[in-house]
């Protein structure tokens, strides 16, 4: 399996908001082994997004300060371990600057985020009775990675294959992820992973390509669209 580290070429724009955006999500993480506890409830249930709450527009954590619907955009920065966390930042280095730098910083980050909450409903929706929360930058990094395939479906990525760096098409990296996530979804059904919220996020980030075509992407890699 391909182990993707960054783009073969170097992004024309800084890639600031992928940059701050690893920062954060490292940061949270290294809090989150200090303080497992908060209002007496661990993290997860705090600021994890639990679809039972988003159903029924109840909190069903009385002792957090913050109001549930808060999760749609705090559990995208809280992991569940050490291989959870490196894996997304991992992706996320490998295929954000290449879109950071089509879009621009702050409509990158504005969609980074909208990716994350199309992931997170897509998973709500048909688990609308779990209490379980959801946790983890994998929506809306794979909102990214479809946004990748459908601008730079040929653009070469450095990846690690077991102890080999070699450069080859996001698309070989991309196609055979996702069909990974759906077989997963078909084959698993219930799992502590949300496989439905990776598909989610993919497809949007795969569709947003088109309807912000004109305004936000470019499918041209000479032009960059400010």
């Amino acid at each position: 399996m391909f182990i993707p580290l960054k783009s073969e070429q170097k992004p024309q724009k800084p890639p600031i908001i992928t940059t701050l955006l690893i920062i954060a999500n490292v940061a949270v993480f290294i809090y989150q082994q200090f303080s497992i506890y908060e209002y007496g409830r661990d993290l997860a249930n705090i600021y994890g997004a639990i679809p039972y709450e988003f159903s029924r527009f109840v909190d069903i954590k009385p002792k957090s300060p913050y109001p549930f619907f808060l999760s749609i955009f705090t559990h995208m920065f809280l992991h569940g371990g050490f291989l959870h966390i490196l894996g997304n930042m991992l992706y996320l280095n490998a295929f954000a600057p290449n879109i950071e730098g089509t879009v621009g910083h702050f409509k990158f980050l504005l969609f980074y985020l909208l990716c994350g909450v199309i992931a997170a409903i897509v998973y709500i929706i048909p688990n609308f009775n779990s209490q379980i929360p959801m946790i983890g930058a994998s929506g809306a990094i794979a909102g990214v990675m479809g946004a990748h395939l459908r601008v730079s479906p040929g653009k070469k990525i450095v990846c690690l294959l077991l102890i080999f760096r070699i450069n080859i098409w996001a698309f070989v990296v991309l196609v055979p992820w996702i069909l990974l996530q759906i077989y997963n979804v078909i084959m698993q059904g219930q799992s502590n992973i949300a496989f439905l919220a990776h598909i989610g996020g993919f497809i949007f980030g795969l569709l947003s390509v088109g309807i912000f075509r004109e305004k936000w992407f470019s499918t041209d890699p000479h032009q960059l669209v400010n």
